[in-house]
């Protein structure tokens, strides 16, 4: 069991090391990222990531006995994270607008699917009472901080408003 947990552990690690590194050459403008089946492999790699965390949530070598309205407030902030992360995915997906999204979700959270990202990642481990996995959520939500931070960086230069949108809205 700790040999399964680990190697669980390290592919999340690679996973998200990969996606910050992409992020980085994005936000560098590197040809390599222009190129659209990186962004397939970018996606492929995001759910490796999300399997293998989920099994290290299954797989954590340490639990602990959450009394159970805990775990269900764990259940409750995993839920609200997918939610946030689906309406958000959802209103990208169905805008024809050209410039950044800013209504919907978008008008009061400026990265939804980060921030569920952050939610269900903290939500889920307490409801399967995996301590190692929540301890190691301060890892993936730095990376998930440092996605954010670039790409808001990149929107400021790209859209003038994006500053205004910025003060108005929440993460």
């Amino acid at each position: 069991m700790k040999i399964e947990f680990i190697i669980w552990f390290s592919i999340c690690f690679i996973c998200f090391l990969i996606r910050t590194i992409y992020n980085i050459l994005n936000n560098r403008k590197n040809p390599i990222v222009q190129n659209k089946n990186i962004t397939i492999v970018i996606s492929i790699i995001m759910g490796v990531f999300w399997f293998s965390w989920f099994q290290m949530c299954f797989s954590d070598l340490i639990k602990i006995n959450f009394p159970i309205w805990i775990r269900y407030f764990g259940l409750l902030l995993f839920i609200i994270g997918v939610l946030l992360f689906i309406l958000s995915h959802l209103k990208l997906k169905t805008t024809s607008d050209r410039n950044f999204v800013k209504n919907g979700i978008y008008s009061k959270i400026r990265n939804p699917m980060y921030l569920g990202f952050i939610i269900w990642i903290i939500g889920f481990p307490i409801f399967m009472k995996s301590v190692i996995t929540l301890l190691s959520s301060v890892i993936w939500i730095t990376f998930i901080v440092q996605w954010k931070i670039t790409e808001e960086k990149e929107l400021e230069k790209k859209y003038r408003n994006y500053r205004e949108y910025k003060n108005k809205t929440w993460f």
